[in-house]
């Protein structure tokens, strides 16, 4: 198999201040969507045309109009309906993604991640993940639905840090590294910020747990996305026990770390499958879809969601200062203290190496006495 195909690298065309640099193509990659990286070398409009799209802040500022004025920067997403042009400050980089539009979608959606860190429910963290392995900031889930892929089904979109992977598990070879197998959905993964050494691998099938056979190893950098095209149905999917197996693969950091963001087709709920030294996954849609854990689960996102969604768009106009002394703001400062009990608990049953690599991102922004002039960002 050529696994070179599953690299992409940016390739940059300017064009009136605002360059792009095109990753996926809708009428190519098995996903359905266009998604691209945009790159403001002054400031600038540019305009997006589509039935919908996903708009990540990587440094700079945007602005765009719905009713009011709304000022996107860096740690803030937007979900948007329909065309619009955006207004972007110099040097602003960004992540568009642009697909099919799901019924009913409000026009705008901000997704600000500040007050993602701090949606939680009684079994804590939904949207901001800690692991000892990476940190998990789930944009947009399965119940949000975005945007929908090709199949009709809605796509995910997270912002991870993937950490330095020295004291992990080793793999066949005796090198640390993440073992991923996404047997049920594909992911392309857009990496921006890459320090140290980081490569990728990708499984040779047909697969074999005992004795896996990878091909080479690719380094990664920030103008690289990796994609993890294997589609149910494709001609590389293998069946096990009526089991799908595709998309494995490995990644090793060393000396650093690696952040990107990835789009998940189908979309995940957000209950997931990850155990250092093991291969990985979100599994089966449909049987999550259907259990009584998610239907509890959908409940607790409900109520949480209320509190980032009208946070984030309260800060995206500028009001949020009005909504201090209300519930919905005390919900965020309940949820960001649980955040770092979180992160204290996880780093209290870590040894070294892997809790001096952690510590540095297990309190990223959470902050214990929250005050939105000093409150911090990715």
């Amino acid at each position: 198999m050529a696994d070179t195909s599953k690299l992409i690298r940016n390739v940059w065309r300017e064009a009136s201040g605002v360059e792009t640099a095109t990753i996926l193509s809708r009428d190519v990659h098995p996903e359905g969507v266009d998604l691209k990286r945009l790159r403001f070398g002054t400031d600038a409009s540019y305009r997006l045309e589509g039935p919908a799209h996903i708009v990540s802040v990587l440094e700079g500022a945007v602005e765009l109009d719905d009713d009011v004025t709304l000022r996107l920067t860096s740690g803030v997403h937007a979900s948007i309906v329909g065309d619009v042009t955006l207004r972007g400050e110099a040097n602003t980089k960004l992540v568009v993604v642009t697909g099919s539009a799901p019924e009913g979608r409000p026009r705008i959606v901000v997704r600000d991640e500040r007050f993602l860190r701090a949606c939680v429910d009684d079994e804590g963290p939904l949207r901001w993940i800690l692991t000892p392995q990476y940190t998990s900031r789930r944009v947009f889930l399965h119940h949000d639905a975005a945007l929908l892929s090709k199949s009709g089904a809605p796509v995910s979109w997270f912002r991870t840090t993937m950490f330095d992977t020295t004291g992990l598990p080793e793999n066949d070879d005796g090198e640390p590294a993440f073992r991923m197998s996404y047997n049920h959905r594909t992911e392309p993964n857009v990496c921006y910020d890459v320090v140290g050494l980081a490569r990728v691998r990708f499984a040779e099938h047909p697969y074999d747990d005992a004795k896996q056979r990878f091909g080479p190893w690719h380094t990664l950098d920030g103008e690289t996305t990796y994609h993890l095209d294997e589609a149910r149905g494709g001609p590389e999917e293998e069946l096990r026990d009526g089991r799908p197996l595709r998309n494995r693969h490995e990644v090793s950091v060393r000396d650093g770390h690696v952040s990107l963001l990835c789009l998940f087709d189908p979309a995940p709920t957000g209950i997931e499958q990850h155990r250092p030294g093991t291969y990985s996954e979100y599994g089966a849609l449909e049987p999550v879809l259907a259990s009584e854990r998610y239907a509890a689960k959908r409940r607790a996102f409900e109520a949480a969601d209320e509190m980032v969604d009208t946070l984030s768009r309260a800060a995206a106009e500028g009001t949020l200062s009005r909504y201090e002394q209300l519930p919905v703001y005390q919900r965020y400062r309940k949820g960001s203290e649980v955040q770092r009990a979180v992160a204290a608990a996880l780093l209290a049953g870590l040894a070294d190496p892997r809790r001096a690599i952690v510590e540095p991102w297990s309190f990223e922004g959470v902050v214990s006495d929250v005050d939105e002039g000093r409150a911090g960002r990715p």
